[in-house]
């Protein structure tokens, strides 16, 4: 009898990444729109279902899901698992769920092993135990938090700009340059339409590779930006280790692909470990194995 074809979703406030495996031989991966638990119902949810499936080159017979904002036993999660199994054309009983806090943990740790410091479109620190509930601090949306993630480095950026236009001042130097080669302009009616045209964090935390790049040319504001961002992330785990005691801490995400902002991270907390897995290739093994 054929292996399954077994999907691994990796969703995101910014992207969604996912790969298709048979066994251990990936046939494909990419990545589709943004989505999450909020999103799902929503019509930009329901379009980025569609793309995932559109794009995939066969059918997924088993899938897993990992995604932001789930709150696992509830029941809005058993309805979510039923309409992410719909858009799959598959039953519930074939599709995986689970946080993409729990997801990002499994591919770095074993339960009760350490701390994940997850740095994305938001933030989070995040300690797994053997038995009872996770410890965590941060993870509050970026209405209200998720300080040293994507969005909250975009934000800071974006209000640097606007601090100058409020003073009736140009902004200038790399970061400057930077923003305005992202948003096409530093004026306030252009960069309005830059946030404001796209919902939720997505469009602030476009503007942190622009902060990254100002940093790798030398801009003092850039790299006090990626500065405060790392104390943030320092502050996220030491909150839980006051929980947990001082466990072994990992900091991962798509943020932390910035150089000038891992070296910051690793200066204020010299302990702590950088490092990526492929959390969509974790969700495609927990896919396959789905009974």
């Amino acid at each position: 009898m054929p292996l399954p074809v077994c999907l691994g979703v990796d969703a995101g406030g910014s992207s969604t990444k996912w790969v298709l495996m048979q066994g251990q031989t990936v046939l494909a991966r990419g990545q589709a729109p943004a989505l999450t638990a909020a999103l799902v119902h929503t019509p930009a949810g329901k379009a980025a279902l569609r793309a995932q499936r559109s794009s995939l080159p066969v059918t997924a017979q088993r899938a897993h899901f990992g995604l932001p904002g789930l709150s696992a036993g509830t029941p809005q999660a058993g309805q979510l698992r039923q309409e992410l199994a719909a858009s799959l054309g598959l039953g519930p009983e074939a599709v995986g769920l689970e946080s993409d806090l729990d997801l990002a943990y499994s591919a770095h740790f074993a339960p009760g092993e350490g701390i994940l410091v997850y740095a994305g479109t938001g933030s989070m620190a995040y300690h797994l135990p053997v038995s009872g509930e996770p410890v965590r601090a941060g993870g509050r949306g970026y209405r209200i938090g998720d300080e040293g993630g994507g969005a909250s480095i975009g934000r800071a950026a974006l209000h640097w700009v606007t601090d100058f236009l409020d003073r009736g001042e140009e902004p200038h130097g790399p970061l400057a340059a930077e923003v305005a080669k992202l948003t096409g302009g530093l004026d306030w009616p252009t960069l309005r339409a830059f946030v404001y045209g796209t919902p939720g964090a997505r469009s602030l935390a476009l503007v942190a590779p622009a902060v990254t790049c100002a940093a790798q040319l030398g801009d003092p504001q850039a790299l006090q930006l990626l500065r405060e961002a790392a104390c943030a992330l320092v502050r996220l785990t030491k909150n839980v280790q006051l929980q947990t005691g001082p466990l072994p801490a990992k900091a991962t995400g798509g943020a932390l692909q910035s150089a000038p902002l891992q070296q910051a991270l690793q200066q204020q907390l010299p302990t702590i470990q950088i490092a990526f897995a492929d959390h969509a290739w974790t969700a495609a093994g927990k896919a396959a194995r789905t009974t």
